[in-house]
């Protein structure tokens, strides 16, 4: 079988490259806000396919209804056992579940199995059971250096000149995850950060905990949540 990566520059699909082993990346450009900044940092193995008609259904929280149905029916055609990448803490979306990967998996089999075009598809759901951190684990406990994540992904709403703006929730959950696992940022980057923490994540704590907010429900364990957010809070606890 042919094993084809929805891959989009994130740490997600990154870790799953590194931790499942593609035949195939393929990554669908939609022409969305922040397409042109993951297409800069693309491996140059990753086939880029061009869908912009998905870009103009994009929502202003940058969610595209009913997107991964056709990534996954775009991927089907580079291979037979197809990977989205989503996790199990991307389940608040429908396109993210395991009942919607299972449904997918019928719809494909059945329109790839006519004579003309015929071919067994398969989905692999593995990550779906999986949490960011668990995954993370996963890359670490290979022996792989956690810096090259940081360096070798993006994720990120709001770039500033071309760069992670340390400042929105996909930056702080990839800091999160990274940070609490030895991964290495500058002193002006912590600071950054420390600003959004104290903003939009201590807040969270004092509510009653952090467990069921985005960031526990995106997959951050809540040990690696609390842990970066103790690290930043000893560093800059003069400020707080």
């Amino acid at each position: 079988m042919t094993k084809v990566l929805l891959y989009s520059g994130g740490m997600d699909s990154y870790l799953i490259d590194k931790v499942w082993n593609p035949d195939v990346k393929v990554y669908v450009n939609i022409r969305g806000d922040y397409s042109a900044e993951e297409i800069k940092r693309l491996p140059k193995d990753v086939k880029v396919v061009d869908f912009p008609l998905l870009g103009d259904f994009e929502l202003p929280n940058k969610f595209v209804p009913l997107r991964n149905l056709y990534f996954l029916m775009i991927a089907s055609n580079f291979g037979d056992e197809i990977c989205l990448g989503a996790m199990a803490g991307d389940w608040g979306n429908n396109d993210k579940t395991p009942k919607f990967l299972d449904d997918s998996e019928k719809l494909l089999q059945y329109l790839w199995a006519d004579k003309k075009v015929k071919k067994d598809i398969k989905i692999e759901k593995g990550f779906i059971y999986l949490s960011k951190s668990e995954l993370l684990k996963k890359y670490i406990e290979s022996g792989k250096d956690v810096n090259k994540i940081r360096e070798e992904t993006f994720s990120c709403y709001t770039p500033v000149d071309g760069k992670e703006c340390f400042n929105c929730y996909p930056c702080f959950r990839k800091f999160a995850l990274l940070y609490a696992n030895g991964c290495q940022y500058t002193k002006e980057e912590r600071a950054k950060m420390w600003d959004y923490v104290k903003k939009n994540i201590i807040p969270t704590k004092e509510q009653g905990g952090y467990q069921g907010t985005y960031y526990t429900d995106r997959g951050v364990e809540s040990e690696d949540l609390i842990k970066a957010v103790n690290l930043l809070k000893g560093e800059f606890n003069e400020q707080d």
